[in-house]
């Protein structure tokens, strides 16, 4: 009978993260290359496109996300090729839990640019396009 507990213990010792992983096995390389490589293209495909965007609040919240998205791919597809080729200090886990907490910060900082600029930025967008309707020509 498995026992759930006895697998979740193993994230507590320090010989889990820092010492010699094993072989990456192909599903989790597959898996880990795919999740990666979205990330990568969302970030590009949301950088390539927010200018066209016409609210100012709603480019700004695509441009952090797309910008903060394409990093995370790029650096997790960057340690998963440095762990499949078993590059000595790019291999170890503890790079892939900095990674998972540096994108759980980058969700929070643009959930709160998100949150609490909105207001601010909804007025300079409507105090601009106001300038602009009186200085047409």
């Amino acid at each position: 009978m498995l026992r759930p507990m006895a697998y979740i213990t193993q994230f507590f010792t320090v010989d889990y993260w820092f010492g010699f992983p094993p072989f990456i096995t192909v599903p989790l390389l597959i898996i880990s290359c795919l999740v990666f490589a979205i990330f990568l293209c969302g970030g590009i495909a949301s950088i390539m496109l927010y200018p066209k965007i016409e609210n100012r609040w709603k480019r700004q919240v695509v441009r952090h996300a797309g910008t903060g998205a394409a990093w995370i791919g790029f650096i997790g597809l960057l340690l998963v090729f440095m762990r499949y080729e078993r590059i000595p200090v790019f291999m170890y886990r503890y790079w892939f839990l900095f990674l998972a907490i540096g994108a759980a910060v980058w969700i929070i900082r643009v959930r709160r640019y998100a949150l609490h600029r909105r207001e601010k930025l909804e007025q300079e967008t409507r105090a601009y396009h106001t300038k602009e309707k009186y200085l047409q020509q």
